[in-house]
């Protein structure tokens, strides 16, 4: 069973501490938990200095007696925002009351027509048809000189306005003064012109209260005229037929304009509530408009239907409607739910469900709110699959652009190879009796080296294939910097030839690192940078251990990276144009960046007498074992 929760709206408006105090004596009576929904409106900037106190002693209050503040800015000074922030808290939560003021409807907030006070919480308590709504009268000082019984007596009573006895306080106060206006003046006119007075009157009443208030005050004008002002008085038979015209002409004078002032009235609170529906729609299509996913969407929809109509819905995507299930738009189907259509351009995209819809919001204008709802919704949907299908679409494009690249690369990188072998092949084949011996061997080395260029080619697309596809993980362990550098040195023992490998890095230092992948991305860095300098060219090997992070870093002597260069020589078959040399895969420096993005890494290149390139790995927060040295 959910507690009961009071809802109490402050303002800046000389009320809220004593809506706060007698929110805290009904609290401490009941035990329930409270709510306090401060509304920081455009007139708070103007407030005197006394409002603004009594405003921060009213939070302050409610802070120290445990109830849950609220604040929420209301950017302009309208009844029917000042109306949503309610009607959106009192929804939140199992709100039971919720207590306002007098003063917030005044004609700041409310202008225009009607009875300001019944007027707006009659249309909230439509909102919210399950709390209860109440009006707490502001203490007023009364005109009585002091030492009468009402000095300055509040009126701290909690009175529901729907069927309160002050509902004909003003029809009865509207007749006292135009019985008291006529009687001063009736010395002066012809007790005919009197009934104008009354009929002033009415044309108020009509206005601030409904039909049968305006009719009863007609009636009661006309008797209270009769018994008053017409001959004889104190009786209800006048002897001059005139004044029956007199009536009639009143009565009916009165009646008409009783109804067009509700016809009126019924016409501001149509013109409210197609605002409302008006702003719901917006609202959404502003919140749609950012919304990138199907999740988005759904979640946007949701929320906007339990702000317009105070129900929670369900949305089943890519669900036809059953046929069994209609889409209903007046009526609901037989388990009570109403169901709307998401159509697309295409077809169905799912299904609205919307379950215990409030009475009060099951009118033919709220079941074309919440389809239009649901067209927007579908709108949005549509759009997003438009654009997933776009992207997808885009996906496939450049996987077919690096498929095809992939293929001319590899195509153009085995086919050199190849005819390298058959071309000395078929020589040693069909001359093989007219070459001399060291002919016969230069070709047979020749061979040798394109087979083996052609091995490097394979073994390199099948480990950069392995990387990729996640087929490979890396299994790190504390490594020593020394054995990594020795392994990578002698596996390019003969790519190095004579160059001078000037070695900046620490014997006793240990790395966390997959062992394996690292020598091979070193071995290939110094590969590189071999093909990339002179033969009697030095590189610069460099490994430097931080706290968080360890570094690999070489160096060549060569002409260096041209602008442009530094993302691009990543990627794969990439070769430098500038060397004209057939030596490598163009595959190298490719695994180099996968095996750092396996790590958790990262790769850059520069140019700095040469080019550079550096590779950077975290170091976990253990600290590694001590390193045993071979005695």
């Amino acid at each position: 069973m959910k507690t009961a929760l009071l809802l109490v709206c402050v303002m800046a408006d000389g009320q809220a501490l004593q809506l706060v105090r007698h929110a805290r004596r009904l609290r401490q009576a009941a035990g329930d938990p409270w709510r306090v929904l401060h509304l920081d409106t455009v007139s708070a900037r103007s407030a005197s200095q006394a409002v603004k106190q009594d405003l921060e002693q009213a939070l302050k209050l409610a802070d120290a007696e445990g109830a849950q503040i609220v604040h929420s800015s209301l950017h302009i000074s309208a009844s029917g925002d000042l109306m949503e922030q309610i009607v959106q808290q009192a929804r939140s939560g199992a709100v039971s009351d919720v207590l306002i003021g007098d003063q917030a409807t005044g004609t700041v907030y409310w202008p225009g027509f009607g009875e300001r006070l019944s007027d707006f919480t009659e249309m909230l308590g439509n909102r919210v048809p399950d709390a209860q709504v109440h009006v707490l009268v502001a203490r007023r000082q009364s005109r009585q000189p002091r030492g009468t019984p009402g000095w300055n007596r509040g009126l701290d009573a909690l009175r529901s306005v729907r069927g309160s006895r002050w509902y004909w306080r003003l029809p009865l106060a509207v007749l006292l003064i135009c019985t008291a206006l006529s009687a001063v003046i009736a010395s002066q006119l012809h007790p005919i012109n009197l009934i104008l007075i009354y009929l002033v009157g009415v044309v108020y009443v009509a206005l601030k209260r409904d039909l049968v208030a305006s009719v009863a005050t007609v009636l009661g004008a006309i008797l209270i005229f009769d018994w008053i002002f017409v001959m004889p008085r104190w009786s209800l038979k006048p002897t001059d037929p005139d004044y029956f015209f007199t009536f009639a002409i009143t009565l009916c004078v009165g009646l008409a304009v009783s109804r067009l002032a509700v016809r009126a009235r019924e016409a501001a609170v149509g013109a409210l509530a197609l605002a409302d529906r008006a702003q719901s729609l917006g609202l959404l299509a502003q919140s749609l408009s950012s919304a990138r996913t199907s999740d988005e969407i759904v979640r946007t929809l949701l929320g906007e239907i339990e702000r317009g109509v105070g129900a929670q819905g369900q949305i089943q995507l890519g669900e036809a409607l059953p046929p069994d299930a209609p889409v209903h738009t007046v009526a609901p189907s037989p388990d009570g739910v109403y169901r709307f259509g998401l159509n697309g351009a295409d077809g169905p995209l799912g299904v609205l469900q919307v379950a215990r819809l409030p009475t009060a919001r099951q009118t033919t204008e709220d079941l074309h709110l919440l389809q239009a709802l649901s067209n927007q919704a579908a709108l949005a949907l549509d759009r997003c699959n438009a654009d997933l299908r776009s992207r997808q679409a885009a996906i496939e494009a450049e996987a077919e652009r690096v498929r095809n690249t992939l293929l001319a690369g590899i195509s153009h990188d085995f086919r050199t190879p190849l005819t390298a072998i058959i071309g000395a092949a078929t020589t040693v084949l069909m001359q093989g009796r007219q070459i001399t011996a060291d002919q016969h061997d230069a070709l047979l080395h020749h061979m040798l080296d394109q087979a083996q260029r052609l091995q490097s080619l394979t073994s390199d697309l099948l480990d950069l294939a392995r990387l990729q596809d996640g087929a490979v993980r890396p299994e790190c362990e504390w490594c020593p910097v020394g054995e990594l550098v020795r392994d990578a040195l002698a596996m390019n023992r003969a790519a190095l030839g004579t160059r001078w490998v000037d070695l900046q890095a620490k014997e006793e230092d240990v790395v966390w690192c997959d062992a394996r992948l690292i020598t091979q991305a070193m071995s290939n860095l110094l590969l590189n940078a071999a093909q990339h300098s002179p033969a009697d060219g030095a590189i610069a090997l460099t490994v430097t251990v931080g706290p968080d992070t360890w570094t690999l870093s070489v160096r060549d002597q060569g002409p260096g990276l041209m602008p442009g260069q530094e993302v691009e020589v990543f990627r794969k078959f990439y070769r430098d144009g500038s060397t004209h040399s057939a030596a490598g895969t163009g595959l190298g420096l490719a695994i180099c960046e996968v095996v750092a993005r396996l790590h958790g890494g990262g790769i850059a290149a520069r140019s700095d007498g040469g080019a550079v390139f550096e590779m950077w790995f975290p170091c976990p927060v253990a600290e590694p074992p001590p390193l045993e040295l071979p005695e």
